[in-house]
């Protein structure tokens, strides 16, 4: 008799356990990791005057809504995990005739709010070609889910110059490239 209530006890403690265990192991088994390439993001920098330090060159939204990102692979209802920038680059597109030959240093830095008032840099780059119309950053590999809102994010670019830029305008455009884990709640 002592037996039975010992084995049904023991039973009504250890199956729940084992079951919710369980269950926390498939849900990490089953969640994968997503690359989401940022859409590019072209912009024009208009320095007013040379200054010395850091100016910024860009700031503005870019779409990542994190409920299609989780629908487009079969999530009704998931998480978005960990997330990483993984590439990150910045191209001059005109005047054909500029390089970054003005460009001494790059760095981005991303943040849920409009007012950057909790940011996070992703990555820097050190020009190291003055003939270069591409520079491609060095990434942090830092986990910058906190910076993600649920359908953008603010990203911001400085740049520490060299010199003035060739005819005082530059147009670029932003390349990027993110893992996501993803991971299902049912």
């Amino acid at each position: 008799m002592k037996t039975r209530i010992f084995l049904i006890i023991l039973t009504i403690v250890v199956v729940p356990v084992l079951f919710f265990y369980s269950c926390t192991t498939v849900k990490k088994v089953v969640a994968f990791d997503y690359t989401y390439k940022v859409p590019r993001t072209t912009f024009i920098y208009h320095p007013a005057l040379f200054k010395t330090g850091e100016q910024l060159i860009y700031s503005g939204a870019i779409v990542a809504n994190l409920d299609s990102i989780l629908n487009a692979n079969g999530l009704s209802s998931g998480v978005v995990g960990n997330t990483t920038f993984t590439k990150c680059s910045v191209t001059i597109q005109s005047p054909d005739s500029v390089t970054f030959s003005w460009l001494q240093s790059m760095r981005g830095e991303i943040s849920a709010t409009s007012d950057f008032s909790a940011v996070q840099q992703v990555g820097q780059v050190t020009n190291t070609d003055p003939t270069s119309k591409t520079v491609v950053f060095t990434m942090n590999n830092t986990n910058i889910r906190p910076y993600l809102g649920s359908k953008y994010f603010y990203f911001r670019l400085y740049a520490t110059l060299n010199h003035t830029i060739p005819g005082g305008w530059v147009q670029m455009y932003l390349d990027g490239q993110m893992t996501m884990r993803l991971q299902p709640l049912n």
